[in-house]
């Protein structure tokens, strides 16, 4: 059980982290986007690299995002039982809808960014 415990903290960790570095992602193409134009040349092509490397990055995170969201959803499974799991259930499906037009939408915004 111990082991799983471990296993169990170093997921969500890596969840979080995720979460958070996809939103830093946004965040800094964001603020790159802004201060590209009117730039020399080669210093516009220098930043829409790294613009291109932070979308990349900001996609690994959305991967990261949802293999580890998985796992987590298979142990909250056997954790939750009996009445409240309907209820749970509901507002996890809220939650995740909600979530699921922040990330899409954000990534959409983020690759209209790059492009």
């Amino acid at each position: 059980m111990t082991d799983r415990r471990y296993f169990w903290i170093l997921n969500n960790f890596l969840h979080d982290m995720a979460t958070g570095t996809w939103a830093a992602c946004l965040l800094v193409v964001w603020l790159l986007s802004g201060r590209q134009a009117g730039m020399p040349g080669p210093a516009a092509v220098a930043i829409a690299d790294s613009m291109r490397a932070v979308f990349l990055l900001a996609l690994a995170a959305l991967a990261v995002i949802g293999a580890t969201g998985g796992v987590r959803l298979r142990y909250w499974r056997r954790q939750s039982a009996g009445e409240p799991l309907v209820e749970k259930r509901r507002a996890l499906l809220v939650k995740h809808g909600l979530f699921a037009l922040i990330y899409g939408g954000g990534t959409v915004w983020l690759y209209s960014l790059v492009r």
